[in-house]
């Protein structure tokens, strides 16, 4: 009988808490009627440190059983939490050793550990993603890759799975996050019977169509601020970069220099993301052709914006279109 273990903590999200178990009923159900034998199905328990229920994000009080270290799960799922800014999630990371040595002595007993977006915080804490692929959500790249130096994060994929460490992106992934252990556990076909009962997109590999390429501007480097809206103003020009930086009265290879301390990129593939971008909110709201698109966002050879676009978003701007364009009635 596998045993899931479902971590619990206050601002937990409580649709992902619960659609986790909610997936092991369905495979259950499933399974059931495959004939399966009780000792061959998923049994789970909700869990916190000290066995105190919790508030959930929406106000929803869950009782909770208390975390022992003496048990022993093959499945332990740890969900996202509701993010209120960096100084309180860190706090809320620091108060966290108990459950990081739980989670580090059951994967050395064998367990699967499961963390779905913020919650990959709390498992790149305990030290077991050092050196493994990884990923989380796209919103706290940078906090984590500044945290976890030492994790290979990787933001494409939308899961990523290495030596019983399976990571999700934003909290909705947790659906492709349990058909993922669901296939490990009971097999291929009991999780895609899930899948397709639950209407659950298995065909989502990757995250980079849904991610904004542009860099945050909740920096302090003035002069950077600077360029960017500058940028922003001239995108759809000619740009020189040489040009900007004497506009900004510094050399060349000191506003580079600038770009990449503090946004961790060129002002050339700034720009380009800034374009990409752009073209990406006209392709999802209007009907105007790819070739007017490009010339829109300062791009002269279709071909080129063409192949920039599927280089950075991971497909060709027609198939963009057709997958997030806003219908009349969503209008």
């Amino acid at each position: 009988m596998p045993s899931a273990a479902i971590l619990g903590f206050d601002d937990v999200y409580a649709s992902v808490l619960g659609g986790f178990a909610d997936m092991l009923q369905v495979a259950n159900a499933h399974l059931r009627r495959q004939g399966a034998a009780p000792e061959q199905l998923f049994e789970w328990q909700f869990i916190s440190v000290d066995g105190r229920s919790v508030r959930a994000c929406n106000g929803l009080e869950l009782a909770m059983r208390p975390l022992s270290m003496d048990s022993r799960f093959d499945l332990v799922f740890i969900p996202s939490r509701h993010y209120r800014g960096w100084d309180e999630f860190q706090s809320f990371l620091g108060r966290q050793a108990e459950a990081r040595a739980w989670l580090i002595r059951q994967w050395q007993q064998g367990t699967w550990l499961v963390a779905n977006c913020t919650g990959t915080f709390l498992l790149a804490d305990t030290g077991l993603l050092d050196h493994r692929v990884a990923t989380t959500t796209w919103w706290l790249e940078g906090h984590f890759r500044s945290r976890f130096p030492r994790v290979d994060l990787q933001m494409r994929p939308v899961v990523t799975e290495a030596d019983r460490l399976v990571c999700g992106g934003a909290h909705a992934t947790f659906l492709l996050q349990t058909a993922r252990v669901l296939t490990h556990f009971v097999g291929k076909a009991v999780a895609m019977q899930c899948a397709r009962s639950m209407l659950i997109d298995l065909t989502q590999t990757t995250q980079t169509p849904l991610l904004p390429l542009i860099a945050d501007k909740s920096h302090n480097d003035a002069l950077v601020h600077r360029a960017q809206q500058w940028l922003e103003e001239h995108m759809t020009e000619t740009v020189r970069i040489a040009e900007l930086a004497d506009r900004l009265a510094v050399s060349e290879r000191t506003l580079g220099r600038r770009f990449q301390r503090v946004l961790g990129q060129s002002p050339l593939t700034y720009l380009q993301h800034l374009r990409i971008d752009t073209a990406r909110a006209l392709l999802e709201a209007g009907d105007l052709s790819t070739e007017r698109i490009a010339q829109y966002v300062g791009y002269r050879d279709i071909s080129s914006f063409s192949r920039l676009f599927r280089e950075r978003v991971g497909i060709t701007p027609g198939a963009y279109r057709e997958r997030f364009q806003l219908s009349a009635d969503e209008d």
